[in-house]
């Protein structure tokens, strides 16, 4: 049974969980501790957003190489839940409402700028070059670390790629393959 079948109340709410789920795993090995302590992503708060950033692009790559109109909903439901994310984050730290929008919003800028790219490093002819660039010109990982982890998110997009469409369709992402880059 296709993840979306149903009425209409049925198929919006699967695709609601189905973001939700995405976003949960994606959210939870951004911010994995191993990323910013031997990883070379800096551990600030840019940084971190960052991370969001490259592991919600590579989720949206792969929902769209399922055809069907879910997946133009679900990769912008994610992006909104990322962006939600960011907000509420800059509630936790204290952020007063007098500047969290404009706050927001250079993120979420910079949030779409880089997703894009990603989005196109992720299919061009040689991915791992242009990943590379990306994450350098972006200050995604330390200097001289862009290699290592544009190696990482393509062992990571070719696991994700053996996934079976209903697993993704649901959100399950499998995103154990990213381990420590050795530095």
């Amino acid at each position: 049974m296709a993840p979306f079948s149903g009425n209409w109340f049925q198929r919006a709410a699967a695709r609601r969980k189905a973001a939700s789920q995405a976003y949960r795993g994606m959210l939870a090995q951004a911010l994995a501790p191993v990323h910013y302590l031997a990883g070379g992503v800096p551990d600030t708060f840019e940084g971190r957003a960052r991370m969001v950033t490259v592991l919600a692009s590579l989720a949206c790559v792969r929902w769209s190489l399922i055809p069907g109109k879910d997946t133009a909903w679900l990769v912008q439901r994610l992006g909104s839940l990322v962006l939600d994310g960011f907000d509420a984050a800059y509630r936790e730290k204290g952020v007063g409402d007098a500047s969290i929008a404009r706050k927001v919003r250079k993120l979420a800028e910079g949030h779409t700028g880089l997703g894009k790219a990603l989005f196109a490093a992720f299919s061009a002819p040689d991915a791992a070059a242009e990943l590379a660039e990306v994450l350098r010109r972006n200050g995604v990982v330390a200097a001289g670390r862009e290699g290592d982890m544009a190696a990482l998110l393509l062992r990571l997009q070719a696991d994700q790629a053996r996934q079976p469409d209903e697993e993704i369709l649901e959100g399950r992402f499998d995103w154990g393959a990213i381990a420590p880059l050795q530095g």
